[in-house]
This record gives structure tokens, C-alpha cells and sequence, in this order.
């Protein structure tokens, strides 16, 4: 069983993304079509990452190595973008084991991706 990704969202509409710890799944044109996957465990949650992602990603400025990617593999263009999150509910918000589970949350999405496409998504490097 995978885990838990919530209901894609438009990029227009990603000031409605949690301020929370969590791994966000960013796709282009069809939301299936996964170009990067990252997590946050910052105070300031997953919609300052990908405010730092749009930021690098439209612009080619330092601030998020994926959104850098992102300016170079598709020139900046993130009109047809779409993001899901998945959050650690009921997982204890003790730094010791938020960091840990967040970290394995990523992993295990990055994994069940190369799995299925034998190839990381095409804005990860590692």
C-alpha cells in the first residue's frame, strides 16, 4: 500500500497548500506526470518550499535545486504544473521522529517512482 498523496492541485491555487512539514509531489501537464519530489520538515511548511521552488523554477535563481532544474529542463515554463502533498498525520512532531519519517516519506515515493519508470523524475538528482 502506498502512501497517502492528496487530490492534485492546480500551481495557480498552491497558496492553499499547508503551512506543515510534509513531501509535496510537483507534475506537469497531466498529474500523473511526476517531474520532482521533495519534502520539507521547515517551520514554514510545504507552501514556503514550493514558493522557493516557483521562485528558482520560473526564474533559474538559487534557492531550491529542484526549481533550478526545472528552469533548465523546461525553460521556466510552469503554466501546466500540479502539485499533491502527502503529511505526516499521526506521526509524533518530535524533531527525532518527524525528520526520520518525512526523510523515509520522500524516499519511499522517489523509489515507488523509479520503480515504476525506471528512472528518477526528471527535476531530481539523487
Amino acid at each position: 500500500m502506498g502512501l497517502h498523496l492528496t487530490e492534485p492541485i492546480e500551481w495557480a491555487n498552491r497558496s492553499a497548500l499547508p503551512q506543515q512539514a510534509g513531501i509535496y509531489v510537483i507534475s506537469r501537464g497531466e498529474p500523473t506526470n511526476t517531474v520532482y519530489i521533495g519534502r520539507t520538515w521547515a517551520a514554514q511548511g510545504i507552501r514556503n518550499r514550493i514558493r522557493q521552488f516557483h521562485r528558482s523554477a520560473s526564474t533559474g535563481k538559487k534557492g531550491h535545486a529542484g526549481g533550478v532544474t526545472f528552469h533548465d529542463v523546461f525553460d521556466g515554463d510552469t503554466s501546466e504544473l500540479w502539485v499533491s502533498v502527502h503529511l505526516p498525520n499521526g506521526i509524533d512532531p518530535a524533531d527525532h521522529i518527524l525528520h526520520p519519517y518525512i526523510a523515509y516519506a520522500e524516499r519511499r515515493l522517489i523509489w515507488e517512482h523509479v520503480e515504476a519508470h525506471g528512472a528518477l523524475p526528471v527535476c531530481n538528482s539523487e
